[in-house]
């Protein structure tokens, strides 16, 4: 009863706002609940997810199939697709890579799973500049949930592997390319 009391009382002052032709005030970035997950922790799920790993899988048999048919020309065309999966993979679960990836595939998702975290938006925690307008108390983590999303179940060996990653920092994204280039991530 007082929520909806509230709720009656603010957008009867919204709506005076609104009447008397002045600006109906902005919710302020500072004042907004963000959600903020580690990017890298969700690129991992995603890269575990039957969204990612059935494309992947497909374009390996494709790749084999085509070496197995002498297919030079083909195989190396998709060698080195999968070769740039990997870079995109590595370069987003091992540095501070934003996970574009992970993200897309929950798209349609996102407002529902933002409304049940009570978050306006959400921004990874590698993301300093995004995440200097908001204060610490305002931050809600968000990253298990949208692991659940990705993966609901998820193995021994993923739960180990992002426990591993909660407790590591990332390389540094410019370190990281540096190594992709070389063949070293």
């Amino acid at each position: 009863m007082k929520t909806k009391t509230l709720i009656l009382t603010l957008t009867a002052i919204v709506g005076s706002f609104a009447a008397d032709g002045a600006e109906v005030p902005a919710v302020k970035t500072a004042d907004a609940r963000v959600g903020v997950y580690d990017s890298r922790v969700v690129a991992f799920a995603h890269f575990w997810s039957e969204a990612a790993s059935k494309p992947r899988n497909e374009l390996m048999a494709q790749a084999r199939a085509a070496k197995a048919a002498g297919d030079t020309a083909r195989a190396t065309e998709l060698g080195r697709a999968l070769s740039e999966l990997q870079t995109r993979d590595h370069l987003e679960v091992f540095s501070t890579a934003p996970a574009d990836e992970a993200m897309a595939a929950l798209q349609d998702r996102l407002p529902a799973i933002q409304q049940e975290l009570g978050v306006t938006k959400l921004i990874s925690k590698w993301d300093e500049p995004a995440l200097n307008e908001i204060p610490e108390s305002n931050r809600v983590d968000a990253t298990d949930r949208l692991v659940r999303e990705l993966l609901p179940t998820l193995t021994v060996q993923q739960q180990k592997g992002i426990a591993a990653m909660k407790t590591t920092q990332p390389l540094p994204l410019d370190q990281a390319k540096k190594l992709a280039q070389s063949g070293k991530l």
